[in-house]
């Protein structure tokens, strides 16, 4: 079945292969800010060693036992994995902002059990986590595959081998192995063109760049493939770094791009197979071998040193020579951990199996325990947090316009800890589509089963205030039914995706269908660049509403920010009071843009309950006013209702009258009682409700 060369040759090239992986990725992560193809090679180089640890074991010995295998993996990978966990989340605790620690930990968690990869496959389709910044474990995606990768690959393969042996013939294995590698990689073509965020790190889209290392394997070994090895192994070259920098930023990869680095690496496996060509010899360089040795530990160290150094330091990107320091620390500190870590563990036997998963205990637990420590910690600060909401007696706020603060009341820290965990109600109860989805979901809050009806539609810049309507409904005897879709409003602009529209028109018919008294969306957008805009799809949806009889109220967008609110006023706790603040100017048109379309709907305005005659604040009178970058703080929302009320009131009087026609009288009483989705990033999610 093997050959004399399958016996067990060092290739030297294979080594200076992964050293040219790990730079590519540091390089393309720190300044150009693209994937570079490396982690592909990564996967590609594993398929190629893993296969011919199992199948030279099996065609030597008859028998290969997976926990020897497996073993022999923890031991290898547990000690500098779990260490520059053990160190990020300690960093991470001093230096990560309270709104974002939360996030981080679940990551943490996430890569202490392997299934990183998973969990950033949760947030890319999770409309509540997309707007969070990268975490300094997300480079742990490409481990955590590898290592469900290596759960599998002793049945997949032994069982193939097997086959092979029974038959005498290697058949199975060169038909079984194409066949999984063409089955994924149509997967992955057709995954990642619907939607390439998510499948980035679909393990299923990536089963083919392994396997496509493990058919390299069965080819050098099996096949006179020396012909053309040195053009190959060029050729090689040419792919992995000509296509690190030629594919543009972006592209699908796991689909059909991938195809550059994996080809790139699968043809300097080959050329090297008997022999050196020159793109071998180049990659066998004493100092590529010896980066090679600590590649991957080099790629662990290197994404939370930059992310650190970003976060430390205020910045989106880094200089050179500050992105030079990072890689050369990340090579030392690879280095450190290969010698004073890993080294005395490498020397027990891989047949002492228990020994070898006792290692990986020694290392994951401590881990383990303290993340899931501090993640109880936040959360108990979470429910103060909430408590506070609960039982704090807050005054409506009575003006028509807030006013300038000199000295603005401090944020409470576990405020800003809690901010980003608190939702309304419909993203609790499935009754909220998601960025992707297009069927329409309702729920119905106030007074449900009442004859007036009134529609709450569009994205979530409409549905931040449910908080306010449904107490405002309850407390008038008007039911409010909940059509919303994340980063969806009622009315598709240029940027929205083709679910958006799909969604609008479902939505629009069940509207129609529905005939309520009242749709309640929002009448104008902002943008964090443009400022406000009122876009020409809303005004068609009003018309269609109008023609149908159906009555529209528009509540003005609110501002949108650069920056995490929260995080912004955590860092500037002792700047001035227009610290994390908007000129009004550059956020709002001098008149509501909606006005001139009062023959289609009636507005309401929140500008000047969210920004002075100048200024746009994020905090007053102790309140924080937004709960990330654009969507206010249900708190506040709460603190707003009593202006809400007043004004649906003069935009609504029919759905405010009683039976016998009379208006209802306003009332000071202040009923909140909507659940709130407090949110803990994937791994639990725990209703709240907040009463008074």
């Amino acid at each position: 079945m093997f050959d004399q060369y399958c016996a067990g040759e060092y290739r030297k090239d294979i080594q200076g292969l992964r050293a040219l992986g790990a730079i590519l990725i540091m390089v393309f992560h720190i300044w150009l800010h693209k994937v570079s193809g490396g982690v592909d090679v990564f996967f590609v180089v594993s398929g190629f060693m893993m296969s011919s640890l199992l199948l030279k074991g099996f065609f030597k010995q008859g028998v290969v036992n997976p926990l020897v295998f497996w073993g022999g993996i923890v031991k290898r990978v547990a000690p500098s994995a779990y260490l520059v966990l053990g160190v990020t989340l300690l960093a991470s605790y001093l230096l990560i902002s309270p709104s974002f620690l939360m996030a981080t930990i679940t990551e943490i968690l996430a890569s202490v059990l392997h299934i990183e990869n998973l969990q950033l496959m949760r947030d890319s389709v999770d409309y509540l986590a997309t707007d969070v910044p990268d975490s300094p474990v997300q480079q742990f995606w490409a481990l955590s595959i590898q290592v469900q990768f290596y759960a599998v690959l002793p049945f997949i393969l032994l069982s193939l081998a097997w086959a092979s042996r029974k038959l005498n013939t290697s058949a199975p294995l060169f038909i079984g192995v194409p066949l999984i590698i063409v089955a994924s990689f149509a997967y992955a073509v057709i995954v990642v063109a619907k939607n390439p965020s998510l499948h980035y790190f679909d393990p299923l889209a990536r089963t083919w760049e392994f396997f496509t290392g493990v058919l390299v394997f069965l080819v050098v070994c099996n096949l006179n493939v020396v012909k053309y090895r040195s053009l190959l192994g060029l050729l090689g070259l040419l792919l992995v770094i000509g296509g690190a920098f030629l594919i543009p930023k972006g592209a699908g990869f796991a689909g059909m791009v991938s195809l550059i680095p994996v080809l790139g690496a699968a043809c300097i496996l080959v050329s090297g197979s008997r022999g050196a060509g020159l793109a071998n010899r180049l990659l066998s360089n004493r100092g590529l071998v010896y980066l090679g040795g600590v590649s991957f530990t080099i790629y662990l160290w290197h994404w939370p040193l930059y992310v650190f150094y970003q976060t430390y330091f205020d910045i989106q990107s880094v200089a050179i020579v500050p992105g030079l320091a990072i890689m050369a620390l990340a090579i030392l500190l690879a280095i450190a951990t290969s010698k004073t870590v890993e080294a005395p563990f490498r020397k027990i036997p891989r047949e002492k199996v228990l020994v070898n998963f006792a290692v990986g205990v020694l290392f994951f637990s401590p881990i383990m325990a303290s993340a899931y420590l501090i993640r109880a910690d936040i959360l108990a600060t979470y429910d103060k947090a909430t408590e506070r909401w609960v039982r704090q007696d807050i005054e409506p706020y009575h003006q028509n316009r807030i006013f300038p603060e000199k000295t603005p009341s401090a944020i409470e820290k576990e405020e800003l800890f809690a901010a980003r965990g608190v939702f309304p109600e419909p993203y609790n109860t499935n009754c909220q589509q998601s960025v992707q989805g297009t069927e329409v979901k309702t729920c119905r809050f106030g007074a449900i089963g009442a004859d007036r009806k009134v529609v709450l539609a569009g994205g979530s810049h409409a549905l931040q205030w449910l908080t306010a309507l449904r107490a405002i409904a309850k407390e008038n005897n008007f039911e409010i039914v909940n059509m919303i879709k994340s980063s969806c409003p009622l009315g598709a602009v240029e940027d929205s995706n083709k679910s958006c529209r799909v969604w609008n028109e479902k939505a629009m018919a069940a509207i129609i269908e529905m005939q309520p008294q009242v749709v309640i969306t929002n009448s104008t957008r902002t943008t964090e660049n443009e400022g406000e805009y009122l876009p020409m799809s809303y005004v068609e949806s009003w018309k269609a509403l109008a023609s149908q009889g159906i009555k529209v109220v528009g509540i003005r967008d609110n501002p949108r920010f650069e920056y995490d609110v929260p995080d912004c006023l955590y860092k500037h706790q002792q700047a001035s009071a227009d610290s994390c603040s908007l000129n009004r100017s550059e956020v709002f048109q001098a008149e509501n843009p909606a006005v001139k379309y009062e023959d289609l709907i009636a507005n309401i305005d929140m500008s000047d309950l969210l920004c002075t005659e100048t200024r746009c604040p994020t905090r007053f009178k102790g309140y924080l006013m937004y709960r990330d970058d654009h969507h206010v703080h249900l708190p506040y929302v709460r603190f707003l209702r009593e202006n809400i009320e007043k004004q649906l009131r003069v935009a609504l009087p029919d759905v405010f009258k009683t039976d016998d026609g009379n208006m209802l009288t306003e009332t000071a009483t202040d009923l909140f009682e909507p659940n709130i989705h407090r949110r803990t990033n994937g791994l639990d999610i725990v209703q709240v409700t907040l009463s008074k």
